[in-house]
């Protein structure tokens, strides 16, 4: 055939054959007489189909034997003519062998008989009359090396009282079939896994199984794609696609994958705390955790499969007072300096109230931030310039900056107010233009905990930017205190009680609209939290509880 190839033939084995259809020969018999040979031999006809046609009679053992040992032969010495005229098809089984010569990059071929039970042929219909041989193949592909299996031949006896090995795809292997086809083939990396810190799949994880797309594409920007390996596979013999690996020589090697920085514990709280805040998925509940120490994040979770942790922009309310009272702190004003919390108070004709119209006509500083009074807050905005604010807020907390956490996310904003008394007024309480999420809120709770900006990051590996400064010793120190206060004493107090530890929270309500969203962001130790629940009410309502039970599980 062209494809000359070394060969080494197996000694046939006297063993055991498999006889398919005896119980009908032998029933052909007893209608004859008995006599398997008494009726005249005919000739051999042509099917249909080009098929030597089959006698209906199993051929003897040794007939078999023989038949199968000598299209072993003729296909082990690449004469794919003999082999195929040894079959019931000639012309298909022609194009079979060349086909398994040229897919497989064959270089040698051994086949030996064997004995015991064939190979099962799972893909062809029953075939009575026929006796199934075993074979061992040993196929050397070149460059690659040996690839070794069991096969199975049926033989048949033909009208003309000869035995051929009756053609199927399976006889190049059992588990071949008319659509497919034999290939030697590069094998695809495995897809590299995306998994938390400690190994486990993100898809453990509804919040961050719903970033896959954001993940893929992360894993994409990463130079490292795995190596291929080589193999034997079946494949469709249209299409080309790989449906089954048979064989491999070397295994294929993923790239290194993405280890995220997310605390499975940690996640796990986060997806039940959002789910049930969230009313299964009703309303938008979101939460992310931080590490403080190093701004990696821990938990990202949202109730709906917008990620509103990362990429929401809304008011968070008093919680953006972790930020005033830093800028007030660093512009001269202590935290027992007095600051009374007036039910009411009208800046340039608008009215600005506190939730429930509550008053604290002796309130400090300190017990304006613990009661979230916003009257107080806004008292000293004259203690801010225009732009103090938002200074404080991008310098000393990286709100403002372009942060990148490896995937899409939505900075924190503080404009400046430009002169606008009632805009300086409503920033001071977060509402106004602030615009915050989840993440920049546990990242401003992180900044108080260690006193310096981390940029918070997924991935390990990121670069992070600092900010310009950090936060002074003496203003760190007074807003741990202020947290503290309001986690023990104030709005927080009934959220966080019982937490062990070193704890600090704030509360927020956000006016969006005709919803008030709640707002929750607090620290436990190392870990940072922080939560919105879309038309959730209060602070300490539905966010508070979210948060507490992901510091709940943090150690």
């Amino acid at each position: 055939m062209g494809r000359a190839a070394k060969v080494t033939v197996g000694a046939v084995c006297a063993g055991m054959l498999s006889v398919a259809g005896y119980g009908v020969a032998n029933i052909a018999g007893a209608l004859t007489g008995g006599h398997r040979g008494s009726a005249p031999a005919a000739r051999a006809t042509a099917t249909g189909d080009g098929r030597q046609a089959a006698s209906g009679e199993a051929p003897s053992a040794g007939q078999a034997r023989q038949a199968a040992q000598s299209f072993l032969a003729a296909w082990a010495k690449g004469d794919t003519a003999d082999a195929a005229g040894l079959t019931d098809d000639p012309a298909a089984a022609a194009d079979g062998l060349a086909g398994y010569h040229d897919d497989l990059h064959l270089d040698s071929l051994t086949l030996a008989p064997t004995a015991g039970t064939p190979a099962a042929t799972p893909h062809d219909p029953p075939l009575p009359g026929s006796v199934a041989v075993g074979f061992h193949a040993g196929a050397r592909l070149s460059g690659l090396g040996t690839w070794a299996y069991d096969g199975t031949v049926r033989v048949v006896r033909t009208t003309d009282g000869g035995a051929k090995v009756h053609w199927s795809p399976s006889v190049l292997h059992p588990r071949l079939t008319g659509q497919t086809a034999l290939r030697a083939r590069d094998l695809p990396p495995a897809p590299p896994r995306i998994t938390d810190r400690d190994g486990r799949p993100v898809d453990a994880y509804p919040s961050l199984k719903a970033l896959a797309g954001d993940l893929q594409e992360a894993l994409r920007a990463r130079p490292d794609d795995g190596t291929p390996g080589k193999g034997v596979v079946i494949a469709g013999a249209e299409s080309g696609d790989t449906l089954a690996v048979l064989h491999t020589f070397r295994r294929s090697r993923p790239g290194r994958g993405l280890r995220l920085t997310v605390d499975g514990r940690l996640q796990a709280a986060a997806e039940r705390a959002v789910a049930e805040q969230g009313r299964g998925g009703s309303r938008l509940a979101s939460l992310v955790a931080v590490e403080a120490s190093t701004g990696r994040i821990l938990a990202v979770a949202n109730s709906q499969p917008f990620n509103a942790a990362f990429q929401g922009a809304t008011a968070p309310g008093s919680t953006m007072k972790i930020v005033t009272a830093a800028a007030l702190l660093e512009h001269g004003v202590s935290p027992g300096a007095a600051a009374p919390c007036r039910a009411h108070l009208y800046v340039d004709g608008k009215e600005f109230h506190n939730v429930e119209g509550s008053a604290i006509p002796g309130a400090t500083l300190r017990d304006d931030f613990a009661a979230s009074c916003n009257t107080g807050f806004i008292a000293l905005r004259d203690r801010l310039g225009d732009g103090d604010l938002a200074a404080e807020a991008r310098d000393v907390f990286g709100l403002g900056m372009t942060w990148h956490t490896g995937v899409p996310n939505r900075d924190g904003q503080v404009p400046p107010t430009g002169g606008d008394e009632v805009e300086k007024a409503a920033d001071m309480i977060g509402q106004g233009r602030v615009q915050m999420n989840p993440l920049a809120m546990a990242s401003v709770a992180a900044t108080v905990r260690s006193g310096v900006f981390r940029e918070p990051v997924l991935l390990p590996d990121l670069p992070q930017q600092p900010a310009a400064r950090p936060l002074p010793a003496r203003v760190a120190a007074q807003l741990r205190g202020m947290m503290r206060a309001t986690a023990v004493r104030g709005t927080a107090a009934g959220v966080m009680a019982g937490l062990g530890g070193t704890v600090g929270a704030k509360t927020g309500t956000a006016e969006v609209g005709r919803a008030t969203d709640s707002w929750f962001t607090a620290y436990r130790d190392g870990v940072a939290a922080a939560a919105m629940v879309q038309g959730g009410g209060h602070g300490s309502a539905a966010a508070g509880p979210a948060v507490r039970a992901v510091l709940a599980a943090s150690r």
